[in-house]
């Protein structure tokens, strides 16, 4: 049998030679034997590839720090404003909102959403993006001179806030959020008469039948009032500066209380406008000032402003598509991006869907969401247009009822095209639930069900949000880094994949018990929870797997044999898997299969596009990834070849059976010399990964061969027993096998798997 188990790793060999021959294949770097150049193809393809971004690929764990150096983000026209955590001065706001002011955006300020207050206003730059990790690992920061700042808490004093989102109109935001449940609109600018520099605030308010306060700026001890019928003027300060603050408008007057300068709204059965002026600067400025305050005009009509304004992102770009070859059972198509763009955006995908007219809307890692048309069996005329920008590191993006849902790290933002001219104008604040953090705290994979409920995770668990956007359920913990998850269209099944660490031996993929803990943060042991964490669907070795993505159901009629079944994106290896769920005792395990084919970036998400019924896959890069281009949008086909994989798996106490979706030839399906498995287990503790540990020999490094005692083609002719006397449960075991179906064709690959729990010995 040694013979033949030769034989059989070197037939796993060829059959990862040939899954990267595919790969060349799909990239468009080789051309398979015997088929002719097209020049100008190549010529596209030449050009092609000088016109876009490409990375090192290779092996993942062969990257350092050095290959994710990357400054462009601060070449990039982010739009008019960015959300973002933001340093200022000390403290750190969580959910802030950079925009930019002034005809020729010469100021910024800061609009902390989670408070509705306006937190600080500077001139001299908009913000510095770190060129580390590409510019996602790190906060931006400041990059201009501080004007004025407010302090940390809520804007409006004794009230309960809640910010309802924001209008674009030209160069001009208006903020929209409600105090005590009274709407207000409002809308910073900067004005810079006189050699000054001014910033403004236009605000708008329904009648109120109570006082509300709110916080302009930090003041001082001493402060001097000044007022008419319509402009109310106070100055703080000390040594040789002055903060200067006036109100325009009636029935409004200014205090300064424990250092908080604030305008007082009394009660009003009016509705009522109030244009607000702040400055900063040189006591002797402070006569241009008051000049510049009797001439300053009168409060905007904002209501105006909230009709759209012209299209800011024009023109709409195009490329042509490259299909994939079909070669094998899927054909991996490229939907090229628009990597070069007059804008300098960077193309980092987080996520993908599709409308019912067939329109597909992507997100982009650092902010932006694009809309695709012209998608076709050619794919030779797509049409790019930059639907919407500013947003906090997008990593996941659902169509429901023909509206846009984004995932950021702050909130989940439904955006709105009043206008139809294919820009987002209201940026509405669908879900502001999410606990936002600094550094490594990334909010992933936004996913939904059939009754119209969203799905997050993060390290802080896997959430679900009402379909209303106004409740949040934490329903399992204990996650490292996660950037994977699935939701079965009922929400019954949801799955994460974490990433290897700290008390994560491996990677893995877990299917939730609400209520679950999956590991990260050390053991919790319970008598329902012996091991100090819920064990996962599977564990996947980390050579296989070495940074998970989402996983996506193939919806049922679609891709043959597959239908129904679940996939598992390698965000690290660049591919995608086959992942078989089965159940033992309501106990759920797993194995994943690979499929073949190599993709051009780390798949995100995945979703199938219900008019072509084919799957579409963002990706990106990052860092561990083998990925050859910063982001790509796949299109993966079903050819129609017939498909040759394992298709169901069930746990024995007396061994293991193996489904195949074609008539197995009786010969090697029984020729226990067919198979090579394999078992080990991992250390779950503190450290960083672990190593392959025996099973038979406690405290020894290494994986223990299982021996096959017999192989039984059953009635069915797709299925083989492997009789495997003792069978015990163990975190991962890999299975190789080299059959040959009854029509010839070789079957060459392995599957890995975890036993969980063994159902009653096979007769």
């Amino acid at each position: 049998m040694s013979d033949v188990k030769r034989q059989l790793e070197s037939r796993c060999l060829h059959s990862l030679l040939a899954g990267a021959f595919a790969g060349l294949l799909v990239l468009g770097l080789i051309r398979p034997p015997g088929e002719k150049g097209d020049s100008s193809a190549g010529l596209r393809a030449a050009q092609l590839e000088q016109s876009q971004t490409t990375l090192a690929g290779g092996d993942p764990s062969l990257q350092v720090e050095r290959d994710w150096v990357d400054s462009r983000w601060s070449r990039t026209d982010v739009g008019q404003f960015l959300a973002s955590n933001i340093e200022l001065r000390g403290s750190r706001i969580a959910k802030g909102l950079s925009i930019k002011v002034g005809e020729h955006d010469e100021g910024v300020v800061c609009f902390d959403t989670g408070n509705c207050a306006l937190r600080a206003g500077w001139e001299g730059g908009f913000l510095r993006f770190s060129s580390a990790r590409f510019g996602l690992i790190q906060a931006p920061q400041i990059a201009g001179q501080i004007a004025f700042i407010t302090p940390e808490g809520t804007g409006w004093l004794g009230t309960t806030n809640r910010y309802s989102g924001l209008h674009l109109h030209g160069r001009r935001v208006v903020l929209e959020y409600t105090v005590d449940n009274v709407r207000v609109l409002d809308s910073p600018w900067l004005e810079q008469p006189d050699d000054l520099s001014v910033f403004t605030r236009s605000l708008e308010l329904p009648p109120c039948h109570r006082e509300l306060k709110l916080v302009v700026a930090v003041g001082a001890e001493r402060m001097t009032v000044a007022s008419d019928s319509q402009h109310k003027r106070a100055v703080a300060g000390s040594g040789p500066t002055d903060l200067a603050v006036t109100a325009i408008g009636s029935n409004v007057h200014i205090t300064n209380e424990t250092g908080r300068l604030s305008v007082v709204f009394p009660a009003h059965d009016k509705p009522r406008r109030v244009k607000l002026l702040l400055w900063a600067g040189d006591k002797a400025s402070l006569p241009k000032f008051v000049a510049f305050e009797k001439i300053a005009g009168e409060p905007e009509n904002l209501s105006a402003l909230l009709t759209p304004g012209p299209a800011r992102w024009v023109p709409e770009l195009k490329t042509s598509g490259q299909r994939g070859l079909d070669t094998d059972i899927l054909a991996i198509d490229a939907l090229t991006l628009p990597y070069e763009n007059p804008w300098h955006a960077l193309m980092f995908l987080g996520g993908v869907d599709f409308r019912s007219d067939g329109a597909a809307y992507i997100c982009t890692i650092h902010g932006d969401v694009w809309r695709v048309t012209g998608i076709d069996d050619s794919l030779r005329g797509l049409r790019w247009k930059r639907f919407a920008t500013g947003l906090f590191q997008a990593l996941g993006l659902k169509v429901r009822d023909g509206q846009v849902f984004v995932l950021g790290r702050d909130q989940i933002t439904r955006l709105h095209d009043l206008d139809g001219d294919g820009e987002a104008d209201f940026y509405e604040n669908f879900c502001n639930l999410i606990d936002t953090a600094p550094g490594h705290n990334y909010v992933t994979c936004l996913e939904k069900d059939d009754s119209g409920n969203f799905y997050y995770v993060d390290p802080r668990g896997v959430h679900r949000i009402s379909a209303d956007g106004g409740r949040k359920e934490t329903l399992a913990t204990g996650f490292r880094n996660p950037n994977g998850l699935g939701v079965s269209s009922d929400g019954k099944i949801i799955t994460v994949a974490p990433q290897q660490g700290e008390w994560t031996p491996s990677s893995a993929l877990c299917e939730i018990q609400v209520g679950g803990y999956y590991g990260h943060g050390g053991p919790r042991i319970r008598s329902e929870r012996p091991l100090g964490y819920n064990p996962p669907l599977c564990w996947i070795p980390h050579s296989v797997d070495n940074s998970s993505g989402s996983q996506v159901w193939v919806p049922p009629g679609r891709w043959g044999p597959l239908s129904g079944q679940m996939l598992h994106l390698l965000w690290g290896r660049c591919g995608l898997m086959l992942t078989l769920r089965g159940v033992v005792d309501g106990i759920p395990q797993g194995a994943v299969v690979p499929l073949p084919g190599r993709l051009l970036s780390g798949p995100n998400r995945g979703t199938f596009n219900p008019r072509d019924g084919n799957l579409y896959i963002a990706g990106s890069s990052g860092w561990q990834t083998s990925a050859v281009k910063e982001g790509a949008l796949n299109r993966i086909r079903l050819t129609g070849k017939p498909v040759y994989l394992p298709i169901a798996w069930h746990a024995h106490s007396n061994g293991l059976t193996l489904t195949f979706t074609q008539p197995l030839d009786r010969a090697t399906a029984e020729d226990i010399g067919s198979y090579a498995v394999h078992q080990w287990n991992y250390h779950y503790a503190a450290h960083y990964g672990s190593k392959d540990w025996s099973i038979a020999n406690a405290g020894k490094e290494g994986r223990d061969e299982v021996i096959v005692k017999s192989a039984r083609l059953l009635p069915d002719g797709k299925t083989v027993f492997l009789d495997v006397p003792n069978l015990r449960p163990v975190m991962q075991m890999e299975i190789k096998y080299n059959l040959d179906a009854a029509d010839g064709k070789s079957l060459r690959s392995q599957l890995w798997l975890t036993l969980n729990r063994l159902d009653a010995e096979r007769r």
